[in-house]
């Protein structure tokens, strides 16, 4: 498939919104060569483009088709929601120093969401295992002004205005202390940025400078991480 990328259309904006109304097989399956035209083949040139602009930009995010795009298709096997389809894109880099095809359970990353109501771009670690929290929170209770620094540079607030977001303890975890300078970054789940994007930001090549300049912001955020988890 060519790796020209120039944009996804209205048109993919409004497969998903009718999709959102009508999330059945015999509709999804009558519309087959429609998804196929707006929704995926769009998305995998998007993720050709990116795989290219992080390799030249040296950064180990991964853009792949198996890593980075989701699947259409909800697991409803465990959910009450039975709908067979999601109605949005969902487009995951992950960011891994020793590069490999197969994405780890929970890697850092950042996320490019788009439906028909909102469309943003999401980063850093939004469920870590035990053992990655309890890495990261070793390392910030050691390293704390590193972290600091990182969240609090004029570019990563650029791209990510609001700052560092995400479900916090109420106290701060056992084995760390009570009255450490950090105690609200210890007491963090999740270590999550997000920044809404413009919906005629995706009708061009413009999208992809967008991704380039927010997974740059945040490349040493997922640095930080993965030299924290072992």
């Amino acid at each position: 498939m060519s790796n020209h990328f120039s944009g996804f259309t209205p048109a993919t904006i409004n497969f998903l919104r009718e999709l959102s109304k009508n999330n059945n097989r015999d509709w999804f399956n009558e519309r087959k060569n429609d998804y196929e035209k707006f929704v995926k083949q769009p998305s995998l040139a998007l993720i050709e483009v990116m795989n290219g602009r992080f390799d030249d930009l040296g950064v180990p995010y991964i853009s792949t088709p198996k890593a980075s795009m989701f699947r259409i298709y909800r697991d409803t096997r465990f959910s009450k929601n039975k709908d067979p389809y999601k109605t949005n894109i969902g487009l995951f880099f992950p960011y891994i120093r020793q590069k490999s095809e197969n994405r780890p359970v929970e890697a850092p990353g950042i996320y490019l969401h788009i439906d028909a109501n909102e469309i943003f771009i999401a980063g850093g670690l939004y469920m870590p295992l035990p053992d990655q929290l309890r890495a990261i929170r070793e390392r910030i209770s050691d390293e704390a002004q590193e972290f600091l620094t990182i969240i609090k540079h004029p570019v990563f607030l650029q791209q990510f205005p609001e700052g560092l977001k995400g479900e916090t303890l109420q106290r701060v975890p056992r084995g760390f202390a009570t009255d450490h300078p950090a105690a609200d970054l210890l007491r963090m789940k999740q270590y999550l940025v997000s920044s809404n994007i413009r919906q005629d930001e995706i009708f061009t090549e413009q999208i992809i400078d967008t991704i380039e300049a927010k997974s740059l912001a945040l490349a040493p955020l997922l640095n930080y991480f993965e030299e924290a988890i072992p």
